[in-house]
C-alpha cells in the first residue's frame, strides 16, 4: 500500500558511481540446490503498518520458511519509511513496494528488480456513500474529488481520468490526508481507497458506501505492490530470493486456501490487530492477492507491460526508459510452482 512518493536521484547516483550492476545473469537464477541445513536470516521490509495485506508474508515466516532454510522477518513500515531508499542504499535486501514506485526507481537508474507480484492488479479504488449520484468518471464533472498526492492512487486516478476521456480541469480536485473523517464529515464526494481498507472502515462504522473499480474504466493492467531487491543481490546469492519466493507463494497459497487460519497468524505476528477488520479486508482483497493464473505472486508480461504503459501514458516516466526485462523476472516464482 504505497502512502508517499519516493525521491531517488541521489540514491541512484550513489549507487551507480559504486559500481553497482544493472545486468542479472539469469542463469544463476535457476540454481536447484537443496534448501540449506542452517537458517539464513532475511528481512522483508514493509511500507506501510501491518495489515491484512501482510498476511502471506506472516504465514510463510510461520509455516514454510524454516523448510526453506530461511529465518523470515517481516518489518513493518509506516509513513515514514521507504523501502526503495532503503533497499538501493543496502540498508535492507528484501523489500514491498508498489510497482510504480519500483518502475520510476529503475527509469531513474536504480539496479532493482522484482521478484514476485503482491498484487496482480491495483487495489486502488474509489468511494462514493450509497445516496451519491456519482456512477464513474464521467460524473467526477462537478464534484470534489479527493487526491493522494504522491501515491500510487494518484496515478491510477489520472491514467483513468485520462482514458475515460474526461477534462480534469472541470473536476474540482482537492488534497487529503489519509485519514478517513474527511470523507465521513463530506468535504468531498470521491474518496480514493485501497479495496481492503477503507471500504472495511465505512462498514464498521455501518456507513453505506459504493465502489468505482478503476478496472471498468479503462485501467485493465496496473500492477499494485511487488517484492523487490538488488540485482546485485541475484547475482551474489540467487539461492536466498529462490527460497524466498517460494516461502511467500506458499504463504499466499495457504493464505487464500485458509483465511480463518491465517488472520490467525497474522495477528501471532502483530497483537495489536483486530482479527475480524483484518479477516474483513482479506475477503475483500482476496481476489487480488490471487496472482496470474491463480497463482501467488506470478504475473504475465503484459500486465507488467501494460503498467509501465500507463506511467508513460500519464508522464510518469520517460517513453521507451524502462523495458519489462529492467524491472522483472518471473524465474523464482516460475520455479517455486515446479
Amino acid at each position: 500500500m504505497t502512502k508517499r512518493k519516493t525521491s531517488l536521484a541521489l540514491f541512484v547516483v550513489l549507487l551507480i558511481a559504486g559500481g553497482c550492476s544493472r545486468e542479472t545473469r539469469s542463469s544463476n537464477h535457476a540454481s536447484s540446490s537443496p534448501p540449506p541445513r542452517t537458517r539464513t536470516k532475511v528481512e522483508l521490509r514493509q511500507e506501510w503498518f501491518p495489515y491484512s495485506g501482510f498476511t502471506g508474508e506472516a504465514v510463510a515466516a510461520r509455516r514454510f520458511a524454516t523448510a526453506e532454510g530461511l529465518d523470515l522477518k517481516v518489518v513493518p513500515g509506516s509513513e515514514s519509511v521507504d523501502p526503495i531508499k532503503l533497499v538501493i542504499s543496502g540498508a535492507s535486501d528484501f523489500a514491498v513496494a508498489s510497482s510504480d514506485l519500483v518502475i520510476d526507481a529503475v527509469a531513474k537508474g536504480a539496479p532493482l528488480v522484482a521478484i514476485g507480484v503482491v498484487n496482480e492488479r491495483t487495489p486502488t479504488c474509489f468511494l462514493v456513500r450509497q445516496s451519491s449520484s456519482i456512477q464513474g468518471p464521467a460524473d467526477f464533472v462537478g464534484h470534489k474529488v479527493g487526491v493522494l498526492p504522491g501515491t500510487n492512487t494518484e496515478r491510477v486516478y489520472a491514467l483513468m481520468m485520462k482514458r475515460s476521456g474526461i477534462d480534469r480541469a472541470k473536476v474540482r480536485e482537492v488534497a487529503i490526508p489519509f485519514d478517513l473523517n474527511t470523507f465521513l464529515l463530506g468535504e468531498y464526494d470521491v474518496r480514493p481507497a485501497f479495496i481492503y481498507d477503507e471500504p472495511v472502515s465505512l462498514e464498521l462504522k455501518s456507513v453505506p458506501y459504493r465502489i468505482i473499480r478503476p478496472q471498468e474504466h479503462g485501467v485493465s493492467s496496473f500492477i499494485g505492490t511487488v517484492y523487490f531487491t538488488r540485482r546485485d543481490i541475484l547475482e551474489k546469492n540467487p539461492d536466498i530470493a529462490r527460497h524466498l519466493v517460494k516461502a511467500l507463494a506458499a504463504g499466499w497459497t495457504f493464505t487464500l486456501a485458509h483465511p480463518e487460519e491465517s488472520i490467525d497468524d497474522l495477528v501471532k505476528a502483530f497483537p495489536t490487530l483486530d482479527k475480524r477488520r483484518e479477516l474483513r479486508s482479506l475477503q475483500l482483497g482476496s481476489s487480488y492477492f490471487a496472482g496470474a493464473g491463480g497463482k501467488p505472486l506470478r504475473a504475465t508480461t503484459a500486465d507488467w507491460q501494460g503498467t509501465i504503459t500507463a506511467l508513460e501514458e500519464v508522464g510518469a516516466i520517460p517513453p521507451g526508459r524502462v523495458h519489462v526485462s529492467d524491472v522483472w523476472t518471473d524465474v523464482f516464482v516460475e520455479s517455486a510452482y515446479r
